[in-house]
């Protein structure tokens, strides 16, 4: 099971049910130089903890495909350490409401169908998958632009995060996995690709997302009694737009490396891994090379599934057998 991603390298045969949940916890150490025309002359610094968990259940429609749901839930919270007040920051989290974002716990709703064209199950081989499906918004999201693009002469204390972008997106995904006997005994990828249909009905059009992710997963070791789950991911976004003008801190290039160890119980599979995302290019400042900054982030993920025992009857292809 890739790390933070346990609905990923599996596949279920007609009936079967699947639960999962990942729980990603980050915590983005961040600062940046006097932004032009902010009218702000002292520097931005401060730290972004976050606490997401999402939960998910797959159903085996039959034997080729696949239907996934997943809910985000969670918190993001701002720690400000500058040593002035400042519009654009405070000490602040998404579960509390602002003029310009509506708060809350609840993230975007997922679902994906996937078509299973070569499927392993348990046993050595491939798994390769091909998906599609759509990211349902949450109303827990900005509600006017934060950099008022527009007009810089009516800025007021406002917020620049959310649980939510507030857009309906569309989702391709395909997955390549192989089980084998030699270490690393798992390998293999997934690349998604996440575009809005349209700017929300305040006027943002939240970034294109490009994510390839590749994971390799040892034999048991004997010591440790665990595997070990390497991780490596490239993840690209393109400008957010909003009322048509591109958001200063939407397009970004993200090097993620990460390592961890996954275990087998009664219960289920539980992974947890220690990543490691290194910003190639933009940040979380916003700044886009325009000034000076810094950013330094880490990531702990905890995930699991059970694979249940209980097959649906109506999908069971062997029942009448």
């Amino acid at each position: 099971m890739p790390v933070g991603s346990s609905d990923r390298g599996v596949g279920l045969w007609a009936g079967q049910v699947m639960f999962g949940f990942d729980n990603s916890n980050e915590y983005i150490d961040w600062w940046h130089d006097v932004l032009p025309g902010s009218q702000e002359n002292f520097d931005h610094e401060g730290r972004m903890v976050s606490g997401i968990f999402t939960p998910n259940l797959t159903v085996g429609l039959s034997n080729y495909i696949n239907i996934s749901f997943s809910q985000t839930i969670g918190f993001r919270h701002l720690i400000w350490d500058g040593n002035q007040s400042s519009v654009h920051h405070r000490t602040e989290g998404t579960s509390k409401s602002r003029f310009n974002a509506i708060g809350g716990l609840l993230g975007d709703h997922k679902v994906m169908i996937r078509y299973l064209v070569s499927n392993a199950g348990k046993g050595s081989g491939s798994r390769f998958f091909l998906g599609g499906g759509f990211s349902l918004p949450s109303k827990n999201t900005l509600i006017s632009d934060p950099f008022f693009l527009t007009d810089k002469n009516k800025m007021e204390e406002h917020r620049h995060f959310s649980m939510s972008d507030g857009c309906y997106k569309l989702i391709g995904e395909t997955q390549f996995y192989l089980k084998r006997k030699l270490n690393p005994v798992f390998v293999g990828g997934a690349f998604l690709v996440q575009a809005p249909l349209e700017e929300n009905k305040y006027g943002y059009r939240s970034s294109t997302l490009y994510d390839l992710s590749l994971t390799a997963i040892t034999n048991e070791h004997g010591f440790l009694k665990r595997s070990l789950n390497f991780n490596l991911g490239l993840m690209h976004t393109t400008h957010g737009y909003w009322n048509g003008i591109a958001a200063p801190n939407s397009r970004a290039t993200v090097v993620t490396f990460g390592a961890g160890v996954l275990r087998n119980t009664d219960f289920g599979v539980v992974t947890v891994g220690l990543l490691k995302p290194v910003f190639v290019y933009g940040g979380f400042s916003g700044t886009d090379g325009e000034v000076d900054s810094r950013v330094d982030a880490w990531r702990l993920n905890v995930g699991f599934r059970r694979l249940f025992d209980y097959v649906i009857p109506w999908l069971d292809p062997l029942k009448n057998l």
